[in-house]
């Protein structure tokens, strides 16, 4: 019984929410049909009527009543047609929803959208053309008197100049009558009610004067500077260049003459562009002319710089042609002394003669070169690469040669420092000796009378490389190094070894006190003191500090301390 009434409460619980469901449907729905019935009305209410009564006001004939005509019957249409079937749609679709037909419902409110998307899209369409139309009208009226007046002033402006644009008088005759034509197209388009039309007639009239103001504005000075300017200037050149080759300047390589001749021609398109009113090809061409023209002044204004330079700069030429002829002179008699007290390397030589013959070179260049600007056939800029050339070879020669005059000073400086550097050894050995001798060193071990004997022949090479005549600097120089090397390590050992013995004696002096103590110390230092006696000093200090460290550990630093103080 309970499961019974359980399934009759589940059956009619979901029959109560499928009616509440398609109850809250419905009502979505109708309220979407409102909403789609506001629309319409909107789109109905749109002031198309309004605006087709202004255009009654305008002039109904031509393209206007065309489009008049047009636009009431799509109007039209509209109202009759595409209106009511949009309504017809949207009161059956009422009806469906009012019958929980749903899917049908749906059906006629998607026909009924598409009806009215149709009709508002047309109806915003008619509403911009109408308004293209009356604003046309509109802005026709107030530009074109503008427009009048401007083209009164511009003519009136022409006529009262005329001979500033007598070049593109013709050209200029035919533009102004071309606006003139315009401005009755303009009149005839108004009055057949073609205002779109005559739109367009506006604005080419507004494109067509402002180009015809930038050609009063600029023919004038194109033509002043074409027919006057220009031509003014190609007359200076043609009578600059007269003149130079009167002075005697070589102007055949500039081809100045066939330049000349383009650039007449050039002049002369610029003329024919003017004449036709191609304003931007003639400043283009006039550019290019005065860039041309530049170029030919600047190469004339060379020749001139030129001759000035090379006058200047010849004499400078000589002077210094002049001053490494004598300084090459004084080198080579001072090499000649020079090779009587000292060798001179192959690389030395070699760069004798690359100055010798170097200055050959430059002494022929100079002569072709004085022959060249006597003669005059050659162009000064010409002449004047060549004598930087000249300038730039000279201060390659001068470089080289005081080179080779600082390598002969460095024969003398280092001979000189050679000399010095032995006298210094010489002095440094018989000092050694003297502390050697101070010290009462019992005697030398031979190695260091070795290294000692070695160092003072050393010397003596350094002394019989300096007796050499002519002397050879390289060989000083490597036998000086070596006996500078050797001289300094026996100077060191020397220090060292008056130190190990001083050492080696305080430490024997010092174990003496343990003999009579422990008779293998006193064996130990009886040792140290035979190699002491056999100047064996290192191995004698060696076996004297072993033997007392193992006594006294640290004694050995303490006497080595004493013993440097003293």
């Amino acid at each position: 019984m309970n499961s019974l009434l359980t399934i009759v409460l589940i059956v009619v619980g979901t029959i109560l929410l499928l009616l509440i469901a398609q109850l809250i449907m419905r009502s979505r729905l109708h309220k979407q049909v409102k909403n789609m019935q506001r629309w319409k009305q909107e789109i109905a209410g749109q002031p198309v009527a309004d605006e087709l009564t202004k255009v009654k006001e305008l002039q109904m004939t031509g393209q206007t009543e065309e489009l008049f005509e047009k636009w009431r019957q799509e109007w039209d249409e509209l109202l009759n047609t595409v209106m009511p079937a949009a309504d017809e749609k949207l009161r059956s679709a009422e009806v469906c929803v009012s019958q929980f037909s749903f899917g049908k419902g749906r059906m006629a409110m998607e026909e009924a959208d598409y009806a009215l998307r149709g009709a508002e899209d047309r109806i915003n369409s008619i509403l911009d053309e109408l308004k293209q139309l009356l604003e046309s009208r509109k802005k026709n009226s107030s530009e074109i008197e503008e427009l009048r007046t401007a083209y009164r002033d511009l003519k009136r402006n022409v006529l009262a100049h005329r001979h500033t644009f007598s070049l593109a008088e013709q050209r200029l005759d035919q533009l102004l009558d071309e606006q003139s034509r315009r401005f009755q197209l303009f009149d005839e388009a108004t009055m057949q009610g073609n205002y779109l039309e005559a739109r367009e007639i506006v604005l080419a009239l507004e494109e067509s004067m402002s180009y015809l103001y930038q050609v009063i504005q600029e023919v004038p000075d194109l033509q002043v500077e074409c027919q006057v300017n220009l031509p003014s200037q190609l007359d200076e050149l043609q009578q600059g260049y007269g003149e130079m080759q009167q002075q005697g300047y070589v102007l055949e390589h500039l081809d100045f003459q066939e330049d000349i001749q383009l650039l007449q021609d050039e002049l002369q398109e610029c003329l024919g562009e003017i004449r036709e009113l191609q304003i931007g090809a003639a400043h283009e061409r006039l550019e290019q002319l005065k860039l041309r023209m530049d170029r030919l002044y600047d190469q004339l204004e060379l020749e001139v710089k030129s001759k000035h330079y090379v006058e200047k700069q010849v004499i400078v030429l000589h002077d210094t042609l002049e001053d490494i002829r004598h300084g090459a002179a004084e080198t080579r008699e001072e090499t000649q002394f020079v090779k009587q007290s000292y060798q001179l390397s192959d690389k030395d030589v070699e760069m004798q003669k690359y100055i010798e013959k170097q200055l050959g070179v430059l002494i022929k260049r100079y002569d072709i070169l004085q022959l060249r600007i006597a003669e005059q056939d050659v162009a000064f800029s010409v002449i004047r690469e060549e004598i930087d050339e000249i300038s730039r070879q000279m201060n390659r020669v001068n470089e080289a040669h005081q080179q080779y005059k600082d390598m002969l000073q460095t024969l003398r400086r280092e001979e000189l420092q050679a000399r010095e550097a032995l006298q210094s050894m010489r002095q440094a050995i018989k000092e050694l000796k003297r502390v050697l001798q101070k010290s009462n060193i019992p005697g030398l071990p031979a190695a260091f009378v070795q290294n000692l004997q070695m160092a003072q022949e050393a010397m003596q090479r350094v002394y019989e490389q300096l007796e050499f005549k002519p002397l050879n600097m390289t060989a000083v120089n490597t036998t000086l190094e070596e006996a500078l090397r050797l001289v300094g390590e026996i100077q060191r050992e020397t220090d060292m070894l008056v130190a190990r013995v001083a050492l080696a004696e305080k430490c024997i002096q010092y174990g003496n006190r343990y003999r009579s103590q422990n008779q293998q110390v006193a064996a130990s230092m009886e040792r140290a003191e035979q190699l002491f006696r056999q100047y064996e000093y290192q191995a004698a200090l060696e076996q004297a500090a072993a033997t007392l460290e193992s006594l006294e550990p640290g004694v050995v630093r303490k006497i080595e301390e004493f013993t440097s103080m003293d």
